[in-house]
């Protein structure tokens, strides 16, 4: 402890006004960085302000900062946040750590964010990003936008969609959205209030009042997002819901509804707040470092390229992870941590004395240019000190924008996600400039900081075309983790220096698992290993949380311990059990007899704490005798965390005596001869009654018409989807064959298979490669490793292995199946049962229906032969199938041919065989409108056309019109009656008008159904009016190719359609007829006139079109 001699007193400005104004003058609130880094050039790194009579203390060296980052000493300090305090009162970011709510919060929402989380809200962030990224697009290259407020946009719209679900549309107005109005009223008034005495604070009346105005619209918006959610829940496991509904294990408390307000604002202030504010910054460092944007942009575009970005690309932007790393460095949105001590009176450094009652600001700006840690050239912008290890080797807490310790930003991982795809999309599409070259950076601050009056001119790069990069897959589901294949059998006696013999050893399937997860992410991989573990005929324990195992470890069976660290500390549910580890600490052997392999998963951003406690547990446990059955996993969720779980798995299994091949399969197979028996699924059976080829390959792929005679029992609705499970084609079962070297004829019996798609019994082996198995399945890169290590030649094991590290630019693109990988690798010996359980099970294949169940019974009296002739069969209930039969040469291997496996095997059903099919409801709202008199607008290309002509057949049936002659030579049996008994002749019925605008290629090669649609519109012409379009042929359709470009031309008389009340379907190929006829429906509203008689214009049209989804305009897209 240091004596008085030793001390110090803390360095202070002069103060103003012989002491009454004390330092308020030497700080600008709208410039505070700048002002403290001018008192820190004269003072040193700790000085002290007399700001209202109350000293507020400085700190922004390294080694300082280091010390206040204990949080036994230090905690965290409102501040400036005690004003904003009186508006968002106990939310995550103003709560004091000592307040109920906030440890409540804290420890339910944490699982919002844990990196599964944060992975599946992808397809949302490129959601928004993709608005914005149009919105852009459609700027002239000489107009500059705004950056500052098209990041507050484009950060505001991403967190309310991402943590509520829930859709601001900000894009779409052209003042920013009510919410960062009133937020940032509310921050400008906090800031003026922290400087101003109590008594000046409560004189300002008006203030108070706008204050208190602005904090209610806030808390409005979030009373809206949320009873929303109440008025229409949902299952998906969001922020919201887990304000909503979780609860805490122990006592089973919940949120309190006012702090579900509080926090909902919280998150969408906090959450786009400082994400705009660092991608601005960052835009600015990149435009004023040109050598730098052109480095980011190689990286981009030697990873991305013109592919869509996908959540599997994000660990490779390592330098654009840098630029943001280094952008955080320089201009931290939350320039200033608020801190205090904990309760005691001290002394800072061993010099400086403090109070309990003083207020300690860490300044980040000068912190992160501490020239001792960052060297000379601290100031510049240089994201190559983050890589190759840079950012790993920085002293501790010398880069904190995020905050400190416990109250560290809860969002850090979501933002840093949200900012890489920003700008990866960004940088794949535009080139950008600033709007002056010579323009200076400002800076305003109020609690956070952002550059102001900041533009930027942006152009497409050459060659790119409108829609790269916004095409990403937006599913909304996370890829399932890989399993790592079972690894080579030891070559020791693994198990015999173990107190249990090696026969005990050989008999025990059982072992415990327990996690320790406060963002749910060790649960997971828990669930997923036990999972895996069940598969291979282990028996794993039902998984539990870390701390039930306290002075509670099974002796009996081995132990698997899942967790990771928080901040260098135990999770929640571990803290009670690692606190009894360290107390038997120096109790040598008390654990003996306990056998244990502990997995850590952590982010490596988190330098000082990087694995902390799951290092601590292995060793202690280890320690204090229990044996390592497998060695420690240490997975990074930074980067491949699947890979990391993998390796460790493989440890794992390694260990038991059973698992004894490489990648041993969950079953036992032996190639023998026997008499042929089927494999069944469940799955109803349909009779096709015809198949027919309406339009050839000579352009595009064959179509093909397919009518099906369906059960009594089985109805559907116009609009419907049928469910079709198909059989592998021949071809690629020959193919098969040939490699393994087996007959056609071949048998296998498959013996204690828990895998519900393979029979466990003896089978014709073309049966299981027929029915069972998906042939044409994507190899994974996990499944790449297994064949290189089965490859007895040193290249071609290379080569797999090389395919693993370039899946996404060499797999993907090429949809390279195993059987393509093990014909372009011929020394691969991997065993045939090794290939059967790499096969996932056979999935049934969707088709809209193309007939509607009201067609009349007199369009046709029979039903098709195969050649398109007409048999005596009666009517029976029918349903029509229309779609493209895909075929191709392989991208894979040329020498071969690509077979749809779907298509192909419908196209070669002949009249009497059945097929394997279920009925599914089309959920989307794509149904015709219950009044019949509303007018729709049909848009569709190819074989899209297939619902599209169901809907017509439904409404020539109300209209009471009869079928087209049977004389056509298109398929009739399209139009036979869909239910067992024939309905009654329905009575003609008024209908509103319909547009069918429908694209092809040729009207004499894919224009499918003309006749019939022709005689349709013939017959009355509220059925359907034709626009159909040619892309081969223009000027047999006016002049357009394309269907958007007709519905362009004739925009007056679809916008007064849409004006009457239209609703509007599109089906079709997502890129060529998705979007771009939405972008041609923007653009036809924004033309309109809006009832206060001024023009629509593009952004309150694509509000407008974004609102009609789902309810006025349906999409059924594909591909």
């Amino acid at each position: 402890m240091a004596g008085p001699d030793s001390l110090m007193p803390i360095p202070q400005p002069p103060e103003h006004l012989y002491g009454l104004l004390g330092n308020i003058p030497d700080i600008d609130s709208k410039r505070m960085t700048i002002s403290l880094a001018r008192l820190v050039a004269e003072y040193g790194p700790i000085f002290k302000l007399n700001v209202l009579s109350k000293y507020i203390i400085v700190v922004c060296s390294q080694e300082l900062v280091n010390e206040m980052c204990d949080e036994k000493r230090f905690g965290k300090k409102l501040s400036i946040l005690k004003e904003i305090r009186l508006a968002l009162h106990d939310g995550m970011i103003t709560a004091n750590t000592t307040d109920h709510n906030w440890k409540l919060a804290h420890k339910l929402l944490m699982r919002g964010f844990g990196p599964m989380a944060i992975r599946a809200m992808f397809p949302k962030v490129l959601d928004i990003t993709a608005q914005m990224l149009l919105k852009w697009d459609h700027l002239r290259t000489d107009e500059a936008l705004d950056v500052t407020d098209s990041f507050t946009r484009l950060s505001l719209d991403i967190i309310a969609l991402t943590m509520c679900n829930y859709r601001l549309n900000s894009f779409y107005s052209k003042e920013q959205h009510p919410f960062v109005v009133a937020l940032m009223s509310v921050m400008w008034e906090a800031s003026r209030r922290s400087k101003r005495s109590r008594i000046e604070n409560a004189l300002r009346i008006f203030s108070w009042k706008a204050f208190q105005k602005h904090a209610m619209t806030m808390h409005d918006i979030a009373d809206s997002i949320i009873n929303d959610r109440k008025r229409n829940p949902t299952e998906e496991e969001d922020l919201l819901n887990l304000m909503l509904t979780a609860r805490d294990s122990v006592t089973g408390e919940g949120l309190p509804e006012e702090n579900i307000r509080y926090n909902v604002e919280t998150m969408l202030a906090a959450g786009h707040e400082t994400t705009s504010g660092l991608l601005s910054f960052t835009c600015w460092l990149l435009l004023s470092n040109p050598d730098k944007l052109q480095n980011a942009t190689t990286e981009v575009d030697s990873i991305l390229g013109d592919e869509n970005l996908t959540v599997e690309h994000l660990p490779r932007f390592k330098y654009l992870d840098a630029v943001l790393k280094e952008s955080l460095r320089l201009h931290p949105p939350a320039a200033q941590i608020g801190m205090g001590p904990v309760g005691h009176d001290g002394v800072l450094a061993g010099k400086y004395p403090y109070s309990a009652n003083d207020t300690m600001i860490v300044n980040l700006v000068d912190l992160h240019k501490d020239p001792k840690v960052w060297g000379a050239d601290a100031a510049a912008f240089r994201p190559e000190r983050m890589l190759d290890g840079g950012f790993e080797r920085l002293p501790p807490n010398s880069w904190k924008p995020f905050g400190n310790g416990v109250r560290t930003c809860i969002g850090r991982d979501f933002a840093i996600q949200e900012a890489i795809m920003t700008m990866a999309l960004i940088l794949q599409r535009f080139e950008i400039r600033k709007a002056d070259p010579a323009a200076q950076l400002i800076v305003e601050q109020t609690v956070t900081q952002k550059p102001v009056n900041f533009f930027m001119k942006v152009k497409r790069r050459p060659g790119k075309g409108p829609f790269v990069g916004v095409g990403g897959d937006t599913s909304g589901k996370v890829k399932p983790l890989r399993q790592k294949p079972i690894p080579k059998p030891l070559t020791g006696p693994f198990f015999l220096a173990n107190s249990l013999s090696l026969q005990q050893r050989k008999a025990e399937k059982s072992f415990a698992v327990f996690y320790g997860s406060n963002t749910g992410t060790c649960k997971m991989f828990a669930e997923v290993l036990t999972r895996h573990a069940a598969s291979l005929g282990l028996i794993p324990s039902e998984t539990r949380i870390l701390d039930s195992a306290t002075d509670n470890l099974p002796r009996d069976k081995p132990m698997i311990i899942i967790t990771a660290s928080y901040e260098g500390k135990p999770t929640d549910d571990s803290k009670a059990f690692v606190s009894w580890l360290e107390t038997l600490q120096g109790n040598d052997g008390s654990l003996a007899g306990v056998r244990f392999s502990v997995l850590g998963i952590g982010n490596p951003d988190w330098t000082n704490s990087y694995h902390r406690v799951p290092i601590a547990i292995d060793s202690m446990l280890a320690a204090l005798g229990a044996e390592r059955f497998a060695p420690i996993g240490l997975a990074n969720v930074a980067e491949d965390v699947q890979g990391g779980y993998e390796d460790w798995a493989e440890g794992v299994w390694k260990a038991f005596p059973n698992m004894e091949t490489l990648n041993s399969p969950a079953f036992d197979l032996q190639v023998h001869s026997q008499d042929r028996l089927s494999i069944g699924q469940e799955t109803v059976d349909v009779v096709v009654r015809g198949n027919k080829e309406i339009s050839s390959n000579k352009l595009g792929f064959a179509k093909m018409h397919t009518e099906l005679e369906l059960p009594a029992n089985m109805t559907y609705t116009t609009g419907d989807y049928l469910q079709v499970l198909p059989t592998n084609n021949p071809a690629t079962i020959r193919r098969v064959l040939a490699h393994f070297s087996l007959p056609e004829d071949s048998q296998v019996s498959l013996r204690n298979s828990i895998k519900s798609y393979l029979p466990n019994k003896s089978d014709h082996l073309w049966t299981i490669l027929a029915h069972a198995v998906e042939l044409n399945a994507l190899i994974s890169r996990t499944q790449l490793l297994t064949l290189a290590a089965y490859s007895t030649a040193p290249s071609e094991s290379a080569h797999l292995t090389a395919l693993s590290n370039t899946y996404i630019s060499t797999i993907l693109p090429t949809r390279t199946t195993i059987l393509d990988a093990l014909e372009s690798h011929p020394s691969c010996a991997l065993p045939l049962s090794t290939y059967i359980d790499m096969l996932p099970p056979l999935k049934p294949r969707q088709y809209s229906i193309s007939s509607s169940p009201l067609a009349s019974p007199e369009t046709s009296s029979t039903p098709l032969t195969s050649s398109g002739s007409l048999t005596s069969q009666p009517n029976t209930n029918t349903a029509s199938l229309t779609y493209d039969i895909v075929t191709s040469p392989s991208l894979a291997n040329p020498s071969q041919t690509y077979l749809g496996v779907a298509s192909t095997f419908l196209a070669s059903r002949t009249p009497g065989q059945k097929i394997r099919c279920s009925i599914r409801t089309n959920k989307t709202n794509f149904h015709l409108p219950a009044d019949p008199r509303t007018p729709i607008i049909l848009i569709a290309a190819g074989s899209g056309i297939a619902p599209m002509r169901g809907f017509l057949q439904e409404r020539a049936a109300l209209a009471g019109v009869p079928a087209r002659p049977t004389t056509e030579t298109l398929p009739l049996a399209d139009t036979l009656p869909l239910v067992h008994t024939p309905p009654p002749t329905p009575v003609a019925t008024s209908l509103g008008p319909c547009l069918f605008y429908f694209g092809c290629r040729h009207p004499s090669s894919d224009y499918v159904y003309a006749d019939e649609l022709a005689h349709f519109e013939k017959q009355n012409l509220s059925i359907v009016n034709m626009r159909p379009t040619f892309s081969h042929a223009p000027e047999e359709s006016g002049g357009f190719r394309y269907v958007q470009e007709r519905l362009w031309a004739e925009r007056e008389e679809a916008r007064s359609l849409l004006e009457g009340g239209a609703k509007v379907f599109i089906c079709g190929r997502k890129a060529t007829v998705g979007v771009s006829v939405e972008e041609c429906l923007v653009r036809i509203w924004a033309e309109g006139v809006a009832e206060d008689g001024t023009v629509i214009g593009e952004k309150r049209a694509r509000a407008w079109v974004e609102g009609m989804k789902g309810v006025g305009l349906v999409s059924d897209v594909f591909g």
